[in-house]
């Protein structure tokens, strides 16, 4: 019997999946980047690094209309319009949200390979999709003035002093619009440089986003996971 809900989508929900045939087991890599050295006269020594991705193989099949697991558990897509929009996500580089209802997980992942299987006489189609977690990368920019400095050198005139401004960042205080393909944890980093900071965007405009999330059918936001485009916040 199904235990468990397995959900894909793309954009907070605009494109999902629901797999009818949930895989007979799931394993999740969890890697550390850790790496071993060659030390003279120590011998090998292991340097300890940061968490790497978790990643993951889904494996089962899309039932054909006629199938028991179809009328079952409710499919409302044939199996090729099921292999079309994964391949679709696939081709597009979309990032992808693994949600299982029963595991505590809920990543964004993108696909790293697809592989579909078509058996003769069978309507089904079998699948294979590796995915591996998707992390927001915070390069720091570093600008690079292309003035040519001139070989005459002028005395600056006097300046009136200035007045220092207020701390608390540029971007205290900011109305910001969602757009799609948001997460609170992204706005986070951009504004904050930290995702984990999403707390407190969630905490200021918490009523906005419930009412919002309710509007789309929803119960809860489940604490801003469920988020929609043109939703305006405050940023505090």
């Amino acid at each position: 019997m199904k235990r468990r809900i397995i959900e894909l989508n793309v954009n907070n929900r605009q494109e999902f999946l629901k797999l009818s045939v949930n895989p007979a087991s799931i394993v999740f890599t969890d890697m550390q980047n850790n790496q071993q050295i060659n030390l003279l006269e120590v011998g090998t020594a292991l340097l300890l690094g940061n968490r790497g991705l978790i990643a993951t193989t889904l494996e089962s099949f899309f039932p054909s209309e006629s199938s028991p697991f179809y009328k079952r558990y409710g499919g409302t897509r044939t199996p090729q319009e099921c292999k079309a929009l994964i391949k679709k996500w696939k081709d597009k580089n979309m990032i992808v949200r693994l949600i299982i209802s029963d595991m505590d997980i809920n990543l964004a992942m993108a696909i790293n390979n697809f592989t579909t299987t078509h058996r003769e006489g069978d309507d089904d189609i079998y699948y294979s999709i590796e995915l591996v977690e998707y992390k927001t990368l915070n390069v720091p920019t570093v600008k690079v003035s292309t003035k040519v400095k001139s070989s005459i050198q002028r005395r600056p005139a006097p300046t009136a002093p200035t007045q220092a401004k207020p701390s608390g960042g540029a971007s205290a205080g900011r109305s910001y619009t969602i757009k799609s393909g948001d997460t609170l944890w992204a706005i986070a980093t951009r504004y904050y440089g930290n995702g984990a900071q999403y707390s407190k965007i969630y905490n200021a405009n918490s009523g906005t986003i419930e009412s919002v999330a309710r509007s789309r059918g929803f119960r809860s936001s489940q604490n801003g996971h469920w988020i929609f485009p043109g939703t305006s916040i405050t940023i505090p």
